[in-house]
């Protein structure tokens, strides 16, 4: 049982470290993710047009 006490003693220290983003700070941070996820997304898009059409054009040789 003292281990566990021991345990969440740590981990709220360590929490008490931790720097929080203000709300500016977070509004950039998922901004971002937001940003990239878009391209990733339209990136993987134009792949799947190129690699099926390939893949089309090939399967209606055979």
């Amino acid at each position: 049982m003292e281990k566990l006490r021991k345990f969440f003693r740590e981990v709220r220290a360590e929490v008490k470290k931790t720097h929080w983003p203000n709300r500016k700070e977070l509004w950039g941070a998922t901004g971002v993710v937001l940003l990239i996820l878009a391209f990733t997304g339209v990136y993987f898009f134009v792949l799947d047009l190129i690699f099926s059409g390939t893949l089309g054009a090939i399967l209606k040789l055979f």
